[in-house]
């Protein structure tokens, strides 16, 4: 049987020192903000600018002119507090013993829609389309008011829309007339992992991204331009008798640095280790006189089956066994230093032949292919790099709040209290009484920094005491690369100890002295942006150097 409860009338309004029809937003710069807020309130001193003048300084994003919020990265922190009262005349404040709990949600406006940051046991699941109605943000609070659900008494894990408390503070006016504020903590931190993956992307920015990385290879194993989509006798044997062609050095370098095709428990690479299975070397020399100028199709590659030596993968799979000693690693490696000797890939003659999967001698094997295999392989690397893009999103904890040009936030707040019934009701700020509307500023966004001081090591400090401060625990091996540093050598080959056999050298303890490091950091930092400037011409954003007095008591 239900039975209606008759509803005690509440209003959330605005704090009754705060000018406007909005609840009120504060910025504090120092750690001890709730103590402050409360200080303030208890002085009356509301005309100090973290209540209303911070927010004209902070109206520089480029996409609107709503204040942007500072992080506590940037030591600010911003109180969010509202007024609860009797729905009647006068208005007058809610007794706090009514007040079973009080908070806040952020909404994100974004396009014309209202948007909730959504949990799911605990779990945030991100931007979420907000109810229409107003209702409890508690999934399961809301679930036991209307019957469905009998209270449970150990805690539940959190279902619904994130809640921050709001908390009670009893004050008055110059008039004595009492005041029940509501205020709380705004948190600007927060992240979730995407569950539905399928849609993480936007469809046209993943066309285009899968478009740009066809193109990053050259035909016919990718649509770098210039383009000549057709299909010649050379394209048929990328691997003539050891010595690759260009293409399939470019393809070559993406099998073997990104994908580590042939390498043993990559699971993301069955498709590709499928059809490298399919691919086959062939010992041209011993083909026979009327196979050797046969061209390689359709309808004569049964006529070469015979002469199949290894598949592609079995000699991928042969150069990676070796773990570190991998000969093609070593071999692209040579590659790209000549590469860049050169000038370019287009600037060198031919490539070297490859090395034997044993890392004696070159191979002398050919790669056959067909025009449908090199289509294949089109296909699978740009489904390789989707599925790659998709496990990267995964694993990437995504922020809460973004700067975007339509991420806009603001706060609305709820209070829920016990009416004549001892029946607990929520009632929510209506939409003129919500907060101003606001942005959050990135980690490192200029215009939200705020000075730190650190203090350099004067010269004299340099030569003084000993060297303790950063304390190293070392190796031996490492210990061992420390010591055979040379000042005018640096490392060398000689330099770097064999590691593949177990090192039974003692530990050592290196400590160093902070000034100096100090120091030494300064002049690589300062050496690295005025190399750097002669590309990004920033000297003028890096630097300001003022004459400064000494402050009384240094």
């Amino acid at each position: 049987m239900k039975t209606e409860q008759a509803l005690h009338p509440l209003k959330l309004k605005p704090p009754f020192y705060q000018e406007g029809g909005q609840c009120g937003l504060h910025r504090y710069l120092d750690a001890e903000f709730i103590n402050r807020f409360k200080q303030d309130m208890q002085r009356r001193q509301f005309d100090l600018p973290q209540f209303n003048a911070w927010q004209q300084e902070e109206r520089h994003s480029r996409h609107g002119q709503q204040p942007v919020l500072r992080l506590p990265l940037h030591r600010a922190f911003h109180i969010v507090s509202c007024e609860v009262v009797c729905d009647r005349f006068g208005e007058p404040a809610l007794d706090p013993l009514k007040i079973s709990s009080a908070g806040f949600v952020i909404r994100r406006l974004s396009g014309g829609r209202e948007q909730a940051w959504m949990l799911e046991d605990g779990e945030a699941l991100g931007w979420q389309d907000a109810p229409s109605e107003l209702r409890d943000p508690d999934l399961h609070r809301r679930l036991c008011a209307n019957g469905v659900l009998h209270k449970r008494d150990d805690q539940a894990a959190y279902s619904g829309e994130e809640v921050h408390p709001l908390h009670v503070l009893k004050t008055s006016d110059a008039n004595r007339k009492s005041h029940t504020l509501l205020f709380g903590y705004l948190p600007l931190g927060g992240f979730y992992y995407l569950r539905d993956v399928s849609q993480a992307f936007d469809s046209a920015d993943q066309a285009q991204t899968a478009s740009i990385a066809a193109a990053m290879l050259p035909w016919p194993f990718g649509y770098r331009q210039p383009l000549n989509q057709t299909w010649l006798v050379e394209h048929s044997k990328p691997l003539a008798q050891g010595q690759p062609s260009k293409a399939f050095f470019e393809l070559l370098r993406i099998l073997v640095n990104r994908y580590h095709l042939g390498e043993a428990g990559i699971i993301e690479n069955a498709a590709l280790e499928n059809k490298s299975q399919q691919l086959w070397l062939y010992d041209e020399a011993n083909l026979p006189v009327g196979l050797q100028g046969q061209a390689y199709t359709e309808t004569s590659q049964g006529l070469f089956a015979p002469y199949r030596q290894q598949t592609f993968y079995s000699y991928l799979q042969a150069c990676f066994a070796l773990g570190g000693d991998n000969p093609l690693v070593s071999w692209l490696i040579q590659q790209e230093q000549a590469i860049d000797a050169g000038g370019g890939l287009d600037n060198l003659a031919a490539l070297p032949a490859l090395p034997n999967a044993n890392g004696i001698g070159n191979l002398n094997l050919t790669l056959l292919l067909l025009a449908a295999d090199a289509q294949e392989i089109r296909v699978l690397l740009g489904q390789r790099l989707s599925d790659q893009a998709l496990s990267k999103v995964k694993e990437i904890p995504l922020p809460k709040f973004a700067q975007n040009a339509g991420d806009v936030y603001q706060v609305v707040a709820f209070v829920r209290a016990k009416n004549q019934q001892g029946q607990e009701q929520i009632q929510w700020a209506n939409a003129d009484t919500r907060s101003i509307q606001f942005r959050v500023a990135a980690p490192f966004d200029p215009d939200a920094s705020r000075p730190a001081l650190i203090q350099m090591p004067s010269l004299a400090d340099l030569r003084r005491g000993l060297a303790k401060g950063a304390a190293l625990i070392t190796p031996a091996d490492t210990f061992d690369l420390m010591n055979k540093l040379k000042l005018n050598k640096g490392a060398s080959e000689d330099t770097v100890k064999d590691t593949a056999g177990p090192d039974f050298g003692i530990q050592w303890i290196c400590s160093f002295s902070l000034p100096v490091i100090t120091l030494v950091a300064m002049i690589l930092l300062m050496i690295m942006i005025s190399l750097l400037n002669i590309v990004f011409f920033w000297l003028p954003w890096v630097r300001i150097c003022l004459p400064f007095p000494k402050i009384k008591g240094d």
